[in-house]
């Protein structure tokens, strides 16, 4: 296969409010109607780019031909709304049940979102560590209903921390059905207050931090000690933060007897046995969204004590478009493929791997079923990527 395309590790999707009514259990119909009066009048969608619409959510044909005008050959998929909810997914509590509900109506959405574009969705399952036995299950069906991955719940202020062992079950569910599961940037920060401008920014300086405290949470926990074959993909969080907080976890466990008791102390409760780096070379990725050229950044080596590096990794790192959120580098996906193919540094097997075929491994994505697809929309490997007709 000579041309190559795009699969985007980031994309969003939801029904319409109608369009979500036949997904709700018949007895909780009533209540969702109520929801929906409520909410009448708000947009229909937690973030969406005024130039391309609420429609884009869910016109399956249209969102296709959008993507495939940018050399896009098939999406991992969030979620962009649920019902019961209004606002962003961090946005105020609800009750349980009905938020049991939105998830559930949701993924069986979610399940048919993807099957009206064989092997060219992979959809997020949303689940909640509110109830683990409720999240194996839906670890589970999601396997069994066509879905390409579990979305990571937000780490909310008095939820269940990454590093608990009550999560064991979880994990493991994830690890036996072979299903990534991935920490979407943003989740978790605090909704600041008055919003506006100091507020917007103040939550892109922090993204980072809260969307990677599932990383240190899972590595000192010893998640990935016991469940080895667990994958994270860590999608909209930025890159350039992950080898240099390996190399802060790596040197900060390095210390010795000069911290009173920390190394005895460390002997006896460390759950882990390796460096950080070696745990992202086994458990994690990194997708890049909306992908610009800072984020190769994170590809370039830092050195631990001499003469090791850590670094995120060409084989490790994935291209996301973000579409249709506010910052989606649609419709100019081209310039961010150029500027990634013009990187010298990098080779041709490093670039096919970072446009679409790590995705392909991670999430399941079946190359050769899509080799038609990627012939008739893809592109050159040239210095410059000719924009889309």
């Amino acid at each position: 296969m000579d041309r190559a395309a795009v699969i985007s590790v980031d994309g969003h999707v939801k029904a319409s409010r109608d369009g979500f009514r036949e997904y709700i259990e018949t007895r909780y119909v009533e209540r969702y109607d109520d929801w929906v009066c409520s909410v009448e009048g708000t947009p229909d969608g937690d973030n969406l780019n005024p130039a391309i619409g609420e429609t884009a959510q869910w016109d399956s044909d249209r969102r296709l031909a959008d993507l495939e005008s940018n050399g896009v050959v098939a999406e991992v998929l969030f979620t962009n709304g649920l019902p019961f909810r209004s606002g962003t997914p961090r946005g105020g509590a609800i009750d349980p049940v009905l938020a049991r509900q939105g998830r559930l109506a949701y993924n069986r959405w979610l399940a048919d979102f993807c099957a009206a574009a064989p092997r060219r969705r992979a959809g997020q399952a949303v689940i909640s560590f509110d109830d683990i036995d409720a999240a194996v299950a839906d670890v589970h069906w999601a396997a069994g209903h066509g879905l390409g991955g579990i979305a990571m719940p937000a780490l909310e202020p008095g939820g269940v921390f990454f590093f608990d062992p009550v999560l064991d079950p979880v994990w493991a569910a994830c690890e036996d059905v072979g299903l990534p599961i991935s920490q979407h940037g943003g989740l978790g920060a605090p909704a600041y207050e008055p919003p506006g401008f100091a507020a917007i920014l103040t939550l892109a300086l922090e993204h980072s931090f809260y969307s990677g405290r599932s990383l240190w949470q899972m590595v000192l926990g010893g998640v990935f000690d016991r469940f080895p074959g667990l994958q994270v993909v860590f999608v909209e969080t930025g890159t350039i933060w992950i080898p240099q907080m390996l190399r802060e976890l790596d040197r900060f466990l390095g210390k010795g007897d000069d911290w009173t008791g920390f190394a005895a102390f460390l002997a006896r409760e460390r759950q882990f046995n390796r460096r950080g780096a070696d745990y992202w070379e086994q458990n994690c990725h990194a997708g890049a969204s909306p992908f610009g050229p800072h984020d190769l950044r994170a590809l370039e080596p830092i050195t631990v004590d001499g003469d090791e590096t850590v670094r995120v990794g060409p084989h490790k790192m994935m291209f996301g478009v973000d579409y249709p959120h506010f910052e989606t580098i649609y419709p100019h996906t081209a310039p961010a493929v150029a500027d990634l193919i013009g990187n010298h540094g990098l080779s041709e097997v490093e670039v096919r791997g970072i446009l679409y075929q790590n995705a392909a491994a991670v999430y399941g994505f079946d190359l050769e079923a899509l080799a038609p697809d990627i012939e008739r929309i893809g592109f050159e490997l040239a210095a410059e990527v000719p924009a889309p007709a």
